[in-house]
């Protein structure tokens, strides 16, 4: 196996007498692109810090194309790892073509301007990431974006085997996000350069990276393919959210994340959902976000429904997988619902297994508790109880306010 060409091995390293890093190990190879993920304060920064040799490392050696960065005058350093921070602001008023330039530090003496060769590597970084026609403008003067994509611009002029940015979209609009991620994997690819990138979102972290690393606390609790690594659990025990974790549209995973448990306190009010093959999840989650407490059932074991249910950490009334309501569980979701403000119901299909709670949402109604029936996909498309189920939402949406949205629910059940 070739050595990596980035490789920091047991790295600890802090700013006081507390480490902020704890034996960190983690190695990027040529034509890789690497995320580093984490809550704020688990140490992504500092770990970009030590490998770009502005913060020595406590312990714990630091490897970049199998050298020792500290070792090395920072010239020399700077000619194998180029920084993309997470934002800088020059002291003086450079034109962007100037800082671009500033790329070619490495390579140009003291008391030079720069060769033809260093302002056309300069003048091609930034028309890699289309800032070429901003070479005249002052950098104090551009938008967070704009400087943002000069400062890349700079990195690659650097033309180093390394690349460590820092919260690389920061104040880029989604084109050029994707267009900065673009240029991140054909660098690995095609010039066989090791990128690493510090990233909020999981999602890109999942897009674009061929490996993720998740630290917390510190230290690293996760190292793998993206699907290894964007699990629910490391989610709910680093982050401390909820989140489903599926595959997107090209296998790579998807995280759409819900309320943290943290949150679960509500703003006084209480929904039951009445829901099932799935119909009710995202109003579920919609609801928790909107401050109300939601409880849901009866629901069958497995039911995509009753997974999102329990991620959300909601109250909630199961029966075994196919099996119909029992008098007992019938009971326990009454006194869930006796204990709402209102009681949703949602437009899935009837069958003998789950026609009870149509009864459980009516006897709601006749009571005085407010209903609400989200009513998109007809009746008689969902009705495989012989008619009952049809006669059941007949007397609800007379007796109930019809939404045809899950914005439309929320508004009736405010």
């Amino acid at each position: 196996m070739p050595e990596p060409l980035f490789d920091v091995r047991g790295v600890t390293a802090g700013y006081g007498p507390a480490p902020v890093l704890r034996g960190v190990s983690l190695a990027v190879g040529g034509g890789e692109v690497v995320g580093i993920v984490g809550p704020n304060g688990s140490g992504k920064t500092t770990l970009v810090r030590v490998a770009s040799r502005t913060l020595r490392p406590s312990s714990g050696e630091v490897r970049v194309a199998g050298r020792d960065p500290y070792a090395l005058p920072a010239s020399e350093a700077a000619k194998l790892v180029a920084v993309v921070p997470q934002d800088v602001l020059p002291a003086f008023s450079f034109t962007a073509l100037e800082l671009a330039l500033m790329g070619r530090s490495p390579y140009i003496s003291r008391w030079g301007g720069g060769s033809a060769e260093d302002w056309a590597r300069a003048r091609g970084a930034m028309t890699a990431v289309e800032v070429q026609h901003l070479a005249d403008r002052l950098v104090d003067e551009l938008s967070g974006g704009e400087r943002r994509r000069v400062i890349l611009a700079q990195a690659l002029a650097q033309d180093a085997p390394v690349l460590l940015l820092d919260e690389p979209t920061t104040h880029l609009d989604l084109r050029h996000v994707l267009e900065l991620l673009s240029i991140m994997r054909t660098l690995a690819e095609q010039e066989g350069r090791a990128v690493l990138l510090v990233l909020h979102d999981l999602n890109l972290a999942s897009a674009v990276c061929d490996r993720i690393c998740m630290l917390h606390r510190g230290e690293v609790v996760a190292a793998g393919r993206p699907e290894e690594v964007l699990t629910h659990e490391l989610l709910l025990d680093v982050y401390g959210v909820e989140a489903d974790v599926r595959p997107g549209r090209s296998g790579r995973p998807t995280v759409d994340v819900g309320p943290p448990r943290a949150a679960s306190a509500h703003l006084g009010r209480r929904a039951h959902v009445i829901g099932g093959a799935g119909r009710a999840a995202p109003l579920m989650r919609l609801l928790a976000e909107r401050g109300f407490g939601v409880s849901t059932g009866v629901l069958h074991a497995t039911d995509s429904d009753e997974e999102a249910a329990s991620r959300l950490n909601l109250a909630r009334v199961t029966v075994p997988p196919f099996s119909e309501i029992d008098e007992a569980s019938l009971e326990a979701c009454r006194r869930l619902a006796a204990d709402a403000d209102v009681v949703v119901v949602c437009d899935v299909p009837y069958g003998p297994g789950n026609l009870p709670n149509l009864t459980l949402a009516l006897e709601a109604a006749r009571r005085g508790t407010r209903v609400v029936l989200l009513d998109r996909v007809p009746i008689s498309e969902r009705d495989f109880t012989g008619g009952r189920a049809t006669e059941l939402w007949e007397e609800l949406g007379r007796r109930a306010v019809i939404a045809r949205s899950f914005d439309e629910v929320v508004a009736a059940a405010g």
